[in-house]
């Protein structure tokens, strides 16, 4: 839930104090939130499974929604405080959703459907910001109205769940063996089946063994595996990864898309700008997929953070030299192809790493422990916005994302590894500085490693 979606548009001349407040409040709030979903998600996962979890995120989202669309209108201070724990509520579940979708997807996916599967999970936040953007910008005087939209969309998406099966992964987990088979049957398209299947049969049998894998590499505590090098080296490179892609401006420009395009500059209607930029993302995640499977990480990467840092020193530019009437289009196309190369790069890049660079046994505590420190830093980056803005000035405040995504660049191509065309056991031999040659089995984990990259979009 982004400003585009519930702030009110200001008449020209038009001085909305209260609205300033909730702005510079509530935008933070919610990441300030993020870091305990993402803790708390991981165990439910495990303790009451896929589908009950993603019902779960569903009421919740409804519960934050209605408060927002029911809040006083007369009372500010009690609009205030019921927007606030709305933004809590939303802010934990944005924590629980990092997870819990794409998980299902890979677990329910044939290998050869996995990429294209989970790739959706990242094309429908970027349609779902799409829609709230779109909403806010039809209907800029009502955030109420907004608010009760969504609500809406998130019970009709907690009606279709009722009707998903549990994923044949996790009931395997928890050794409800016969009904890991009736769910997989019905996910492949036999129903209610009785009769034996060979190909859910060698399904099954695999499932069953990944988890007497798993169990036998959970004995040991992560906190005693995170004295290996082939741990603690790829968190601490993955997280230096997601402090660049936060501190060079990625998600402030999502949350304050329309104060953004103001301050930029933007000679169009701000809020039909955050639309343009919900479009963009929309296109470039559909191209994230062929962009991992062809030229690796790091080129990518490299080039997101070229055309970060040269559209933030133009958009610095406009704000100091706001352009004349027949460049009023600049500051536009400089947001939009922002948005558009760190979607490709940046902001996409780290995730899809995530599952490559940590070891089986350590990759779910791993991931969670990074996506903690990811939040926190969003909170910081996010409530430090505005003030930056009036202590320093827009075109200032510009320049630094500018610098860090120069950083950046500098971080990906002297520190990052390229993981493309590398099996799994290649990678951790790498951070634990051994040299690892062909294996037979090197075609199957490069396909793995494929696969992996993909669902982490």
């Amino acid at each position: 839930m982004d400003n585009g979606g519930v702030a009110h548009r200001k008449k020209k001349g038009e001085r909305l104090p209260w609205l300033d407040k909730i702005v510079r409040s509530h935008s933070s709030i919610s990441s300030f939130a993020c870091p305990l979903g993402g803790l708390v998600s991981g165990y439910l996962l495990d303790r009451i499974g896929r589908k009950k979890t993603l019902m779960l995120i569903n009421v919740l989202s409804i519960v934050s929604w209605a408060l927002i669309a029911v809040c006083s209108t007369t009372n500010f201070d009690l609009m205030y405080t019921q927007i606030l724990i709305a933004r809590v509520i939303i802010g934990i579940v944005i924590g629980l959703v990092s997870a819990p979708a794409s998980i299902y997807s890979a677990e329910i996916a044939t290998p050869k459907m996995r990429g294209r599967l989970t790739v959706l999970t990242s094309l429908s936040i970027a349609v779902g910001i799409l829609l709230i953007y779109s909403m806010g910008y039809a209907v800029p005087d009502d955030f109420r109205l907004v608010a009760g939209l969504a609500a809406g969309i998130c019970v009709l998406s907690l009606a279709l769940l009722l009707f998903m099966p549990e994923s044949p992964a996790w009931l395997m987990s928890k050794d409800r063996e016969e009904e890991a088979e009736r769910s997989l049957k019905k996910i492949r398209g036999y129903g209610a089946y009785s009769q034996r299947i060979p190909e859910v049969e060698k399904e099954l049998m695999r499932m069953r063994d990944n988890v007497l894998a798993q169990r036998r590499a959970g004995q040991e505590s992560f906190l005693r595996l995170l004295k290996q090098p082939q741990v603690y080296k790829p968190l601490g490179i993955i997280i230096g990864f997601f402090g660049f892609q936060q501190f060079s401006g990625i998600f402030v420009i999502v949350v304050y898309a329309a104060k953004v395009s103001s301050e930029a500059s933007v000679s169009m209607d701000p809020f039909l700008c955050t639309v343009l930029i919900g479009i963009t993302r929309v296109v470039a995640t559909m191209l994230v997929a062929y962009v991992l499977d062809t030229l690796g990480r790091k080129p990518p990467s490299i080039f997101s953070g070229v055309g970060m840092l040269v559209c933030m020193f133009g958009l610095a530019l406009c704000s100091y030299f706001p352009p004349i009437e027949s460049l009023h289009w600049i500051p536009t196309v400089l947001i939009l192809t922002y948005i558009f190369t760190s979607t490709l790069g940046f902001l996409t890049m780290p995730f899809s790493m995530l599952a490559e660079l940590f070891p089986q046994a350590v990759r779910g505590p791993a991931s969670g422990v990074t996506v903690f420190f990811t939040y926190l830093m969003s909170f910081c980056t996010i409530k430090l916005y505005p003030s930056m803005v009036e202590l320093l000035g827009s075109a200032n405040v510009f320049l630094i994302y500018g610098a860090v995504s120069l950083l950046g660049v500098l971080y990906v191509i002297y520190v990052v590894p390229e993981t493309k065309g590398k099996s799994l056991q290649e990678i951790e031999d790498y951070f634990r500085g051994m040299s690892h040659g062909s294996t037979p089995s090197q075609e199957v984990e490069e396909d793995e490693v494929s696969n992996l990259s993909s669902e982490s979009v």
